[in-house]
């Protein structure tokens, strides 16, 4: 076991190319031979990569030896003269300790399969509806653009109650914000333009509550009630992490299938599509490149002492595919069962799962079942891939078909 006196320098900068469904290569000897490693980020400052799942399932269980304040991304696109600053109102991603569990404890019920399972007729209509809208281009298209992000958004505007004629301003502002084709300050702007808006949304629930997420917020009793600003970050937050995740997940999961024909063919299976789901978000692990940590008291990981102060970089794709916790791990296998960390582990496991869960679970069935033919027509060397991003993906999948039916 190692005891350092003092942090050792980086031996590596961040692995971060992915080829394009596996983690990158050189996570199979670093889980072998280091796996627990410094490595420098594009952040500039170092952390130690955890990429087993033993010590990735302790790192981010162990609530009492590690802080959230500076999660999820500050390694990658961050400052590091910001970290340890104090986060936002309602952002629950960045809370610890009795914080995060009051906002936990009051948006979990709101996130549990029966009530998330009310929206099974909505998902169902807005998918048919894209479908349907589909039928009505001459391919190519973007599958992305066109299914992929529209799709979440509308779910999470129907979630958060946005007003329907607002929706499409809604869902404009929050393809903005994750269009790479777009300058810096021009999604920064929409960034504003988001806040904006949900500033609205919220002070007019506040005024007149209704049947959605916000409203059940303003009006559950409770000894300490949200204020204006906590629901605005939870609003935010929720588009954030609700969004561009599962729209990422439905785009690269079906360019994931349709390299797998024979796994596509079991997508439908209503036997195995729970299966089906969860094996998708194992196997592509989409919130790549380590999710941060910061350790507030010395603690041993993987053998090695991570001391107080230090940060810690848990990589979910690397521990997805760990030989020692699933055999055959790099092998995509719709019918099978694991106990993955795609959704994180412990008290920050992701929220909206089930919800996650169910928009896939409708969307890539469906688009199969529909879409006779479907292809990509890009060259497999030419689709731009989001190695860069927080969350993997495709910027841009170019798709054709045969048909489109009923």
């Amino acid at each position: 076991m190692s005891h350092p006196s003092q942090s050792p320098a980086p031996t590596a900068e961040l692995p971060m190319d992915r080829c394009p469904f596996d983690p990158d290569p050189r996570y199979r000897d670093l889980r072998e031979d280091s796996p627990v490693v410094r490595v420098t980020t594009p952040a500039g400052f170092d952390v130690w990569l955890v990429t087993r799942y033993d010590d990735a399932r302790q790192v981010l269980a162990d609530g009492a030896s590690f802080s959230n304040v500076d999660a999820s991304s500050s390694h990658l696109m961050g400052d590091k003269d910001q970290l340890g600053a104090p986060p936002p109102p309602g952002v629950l991603l960045r809370l610890d300790g009795d914080e995060h569990s009051r906002l936990r404890l009051r948006l979990a019920r709101e996130f549990m399969v029966k009530r998330v399972a009310r929206l099974e007729p909505f998902i169902r209509r807005v998918v048919a509806e894209h479908l349907d809208r589909l039928a009505t281009l001459e391919g190519p298209v973007d599958l992305y653009r066109q299914f992929g992000l529209p799709i979440p958004a509308l779910i999470i505007s129907e979630l958060l109650g946005v007003p329907e004629d607002d929706r499409e301003e809604f869902e404009r502002a929050t393809a903005s914000q994750v269009d790479l084709r777009l300058s810096l300050e021009e999604r920064q702007a929409a960034a504003i333009a988001s806040a904006g808006f949900f500033a609205r949304l919220v002070e007019s629930k506040i005024a007149e509550p209704g049947d959605d997420l916000i409203s059940r917020l303003v009006l559950e009793p409770a000894e300490r009630p949200l204020d204006a600003a906590e629901l605005q970050g939870i609003a935010l937050l929720l588009l954030a992490a609700g969004h561009d995740t599962t729209a990422n997940m439905i785009t690269l999961g079906t360019h994931a299938l349709l390299e797998h024909p024979d796994q596509a063919a079991k997508i439908g299976d209503p036997a195995v599509l729970d299966t089906a789901v969860d094996e998708l978000i194992r196997y592509l692990s989409i919130v790549h490149n380590g999710v941060l940590r910061k350790a507030v008291a010395d603690v041993v990981v993987g053998g090695v002492t991570v001391r107080a102060g230090e940060h810690v970089a848990v990589v979910l794709e690397s521990a997805n595919r760990d030989p020692g916790f699933l055999p055959d791990a790099d092998r995509l296998d719709l019918e099978r069962r694991s106990a993955h960390v795609g959704f994180g582990y412990g008290a920050h496991q992701c929220l909206g799962q089930h919800l996650a869960r169910l928009e896939l679970r409708i969307a890539l069935p469906e688009l199969f079942r529909r879409v006779r033919g479907l292809r990509v027509v890009t060259p497999k060397d030419a689709i731009p891939f989001k190695n860069d991003m927080v969350v993997y993906g495709i910027r841009e999948l170019m798709v054709d078909w045969d048909e489109v039916t009923a």
